[in-house]
C-alpha cells in the first residue's frame, strides 16, 4: 500500500489520503465546516471521524469515555441532596469532579464529570435521573 506521510503544522506525522465524495455531500460538508469556523477541510474531516469512532464505541459499549452529567433538582425536596451525594460516593471511582450552582431559590444545578465505560456512565446517570426532586438529568459524552 502506498503511504504518503508528512508533518502537519504541529510537527506531528499525518497520512495524506484521497477521498471521493458526491458533489452535494461535499457542498453540505464544506458549508457546515465554514459555519463551525474550521480553517481547513482536513481538520473538519478528522474531527468528524473522531466523533464517528467515539459514537460507535459508545453504542457498542467499548472504551473508556469522559463526559458530564447535568442534574437540575429542587434542593428542598425531601432528601434529594443527600441522595445525590450518596450516588456520587457510591460511584466515586468514576466521578472526577462536580460543580454546584444555585439557579434560583428552589432549583440547583449539579454538573458531574464522569469517566468510565459507557455502561457505568449510563448507570450513574440513570441513578440520578430516577430520584424524586430531579427535574432534568442529561449525560453528555465529551470524549
Amino acid at each position: 500500500m502506498f503511504r504518503n506521510t508528512l508533518m502537519n503544522e504541529n510537527n506531528k506525522y499525518v497520512e495524506r489520503i484521497s477521498l471521493s465524495l458526491p458533489p452535494q455531500l461535499l457542498k453540505e460538508f464544506d458549508a457546515l465546516a465554514r459555519k463551525k469556523n474550521y480553517w481547513n477541510r482536513s481538520k473538519a474531516i478528522a474531527d468528524a471521524l473522531r466523533e464517528w469512532i467515539s459514537q460507535t464505541e459508545w453504542v457498542e459499549g467499548r472504551g473508556v469515555k469522559v463526559g458530564t452529567i447535568s442534574v437540575v433538582y429542587e434542593h428542598g425536596r425531601g432528601g434529594v441532596v443527600d441522595r445525590i451525594t450518596e450516588i456520587q460516593h457510591r460511584f466515586g471511582g468514576s466521578i472526577i469532579a462536580s460543580m454546584h450552582v444555585h439557579l434560583s431559590h428552589e432549583s440547583c444545578l449539579e454538573v458531574i464529570v464522569v469517566k468510565g465505560s459507557p455502561a457505568k456512565m449510563q448507570k450513574i446517570s440513570n441513578s440520578l435521573a430516577s430520584l424524586r426532586g430531579v427535574k432534568h438529568c442529561k449525560l453528555t459524552v465529551v470524549q
